[in-house]
């Protein structure tokens, strides 16, 4: 009998007995007069609408999509379990290899991510060959911009098309080469999804690599602390200790997770280096990266990872253990010149074994030619560590009077000059520079920002016209990539530098300066600062660091 049938045929009372009943003609039935009960006739319910229907359906993907979520944390528990019984008793057994921490990398990427729900759609959706399109160059240009995200997770076209977070990403990055006027649509649409993520549903795997992608390309770092706490909820940083557990079998899942939590530590040394980590004690997992690369499940990637995170923790562990207070000795303390010097050093040393040796951990990029990518971090790092020498000089004779303090500086505006000429002789880079600025532009920032500090100061004791060349040369690298605000201003300040230090400059920077560096390879240049509003902002910063 229908549910409309039985409301009109037997009052409450006798739906519930399952008796029969006299229906409403009689109100109160026998059996309700009999028993001086309340005789309740309920009005049939009207039809469901097919609307409502395709509803109840999306709620039930949605609730097995939170039910397959708990799945997850409960398995990453068990081996979580399993791990502390290994370490607790040699006895018990390792786990089993076929425990998943995560989905495995190709589950994930054919899985359609429904934590965005479906009434979030992004307005800027291409048809399918304007996708094929976008995704063929990213894939070709973009892929292995950023040497630390794993490109082998773009492969799969079908795949990341499905994931809405992550193609919005990619059509993000495509576009602004491809169709700029379509650019700034395409990030409103990620900053929307974004924020869907805020609520509801931990983002999936994926989802969690596409922030880290839009974080880093776009130079948004502020978003990175907010995937640093999605990765923890994901619980990739105790899939990073895991992996140094000799007790515990290595799993796809369990290497891709950790891969993923050493790649967020990567970006976070990368672009937070002059400010505070969003990773809370981070130098505790650094020493378990070196495990990536003995896996059975090692990628390329990861020969990446382990050079970038042996580089940057050198700059890492000087931000550790510095102090504002010693940096501002007159003349410069014994303590502080002893860890710049050793600091220093360290990232020539790290220079030469990632350039040098052969053995596979140092082997960060397939080719050696594409080893000259480590040219931008190298000198990064050596200006940050030496230009911290800079730190409360407040006149030309402070400095003049601390010949050791003018040897740091000089060697911090050497490295300013090389990163600049770096990128300013690589054809490659230079036409890239349009799409990659908010990128790789910033460490072109950070070296113009450290020359324009430092000559007012140094101008006596360096040689100025070369620095300024560079700046010049740096004015030309945004002007031909259409940031022609940006290269007026280079200009005009490096002329107001040049008259206050009566430096004869040529009216125009030829095409290629006399060095032979040729590099032809795009870089992967770190991207360090805030986006800046002038070039007058305090450099560099020391404070307090959750460092170790």
């Amino acid at each position: 009998m229908s549910e409309a049938h039985r409301s009109l045929s037997a009052c409450l009372r006798c739906r519930r007995q399952k008796l029969k009943c006299g229906g409403p003609s009689k109100i109160p039935c026998q059996r309700c007069k009999v028993s001086h009960a309340e005789c309740v006739f309920v009005p049939p319910r009207a039809t469901q609408p097919a609307a409502n229907v395709l509803d109840l359906d999306a709620k039930t993907d949605h609730l097995e999509r939170r039910l397959d979520l708990m799945e997850r944390q409960l398995r990453l528990e068990i081996e979580i379990l399993r791990a502390g019984l290994a370490q607790n008793s040699p006895t018990v057994e390792p786990a089993n290899p076929h425990d998943s921490l995560l989905p495995s990398n190709t589950a994930v990427l054919s899985a359609v991510s429904r934590d965005i729900t479906s009434n979030t759609a992004s307005p800027t959706i291409t048809a399918g060959s304007e996708w094929d399109e976008l995704y063929t160059f990213f894939r070709a240009n973009c892929s292995t911009v950023i040497a630390v995200i794993d490109d082998q997770l773009f492969l799969t076209s079908e795949a990341i098309k499905n994931h809405p977070l992550m193609s919005a990403v990619i059509r993000t990055i495509a576009s602004r080469a491809m169709r700029p006027e379509t650019y700034q649509s395409h990030v409103a649409a990620v900053d929307k999804l974004i924020m869907h993520t805020f609520q509801g549903p931990v983002p999936d795997f994926l989802g969690v690599y596409a922030m880290m992608l839009f974080a880093t390309w776009t130079g948004r770092t502020r978003l990175m602390g907010y995937v640093a706490s999605v990765a923890t909820e994901l619980r990739l940083h105790e899939a990073a200790v895991l992996i140094g557990n000799k007790d515990i079998d290595h799993t796809p899942e369990l290497v891709e997770s950790a891969r993923a939590w050493f790649t967020l530590c990567c970006l976070d040394l990368q672009m937070n280096l002059s400010r505070p980590f969003v990773i809370n004690n981070m130098k505790q997992y650094l020493g378990f990266a070196k495990h990536l690369v003995m896996s059975p499940y090692h990628r390329p990637v990861d020969n990446r990872i382990c050079a970038y995170i042996q580089g940057f923790t050198i700059a890492g562990d000087l931000k550790g253990k510095l102090q504002d207070s010693q940096m501002r000795c007159k003349p410069l303390s014994q303590a502080a010149v002893d860890l710049l010097t050793s600091s220093d050093e360290a990232v020539d040393n790290w220079l030469h074994k990632m350039t040098n040796k052969f053995h596979p951990l140092y082997q960060a990029f397939p080719e050696k030619q594409d080893r000259n990518r480590l040219l931008i971090p190298f000198a990064f790092m050596k200006l940050y560590i030496n230009g911290l020498a800079l730190q409360g000089m407040g006149s030309v004779d402070d400095l003049s009077s601390d010949p050791v303090r003018i040897g740091f500086i000089q060697r911090a505006l050497d490295s300013a000059s090389l990163m600049i000429q770096t990128q300013y002789e690589s054809p490659g880079f230079r036409r890239s520079f349009k799409y990659t600025m908010d990128y790789s532009g910033i460490p072109a920032y950070y070296a113009i920002l450290f020359i324009l500090k430092a000559l007012p100061l140094a101008h006596s004791l360096v040689d100025s016209r070369h620095l300024l060349t560079r700046v010049q040369q740096a004015a030309e690298m945004f002007e031909e990539a259409g940031a022609q605000d940006t290269a007026n201003e280079l200009r005009r300040d490096s002329d107001l530098l040049a008259e206050l230090t009566q430096t004869a400059l040529s009216p125009r920077v030829a095409q290629n300066s006399s060095s032979d560096i040729q590099l032809s390879e795009l870089f992967d240049i770190p991207n360090f600062l805030e986006e800046m509003q002038t070039w007058d902002e305090n450099f560099p910063a020391l404070g307090i660091f959750p460092w170790e």
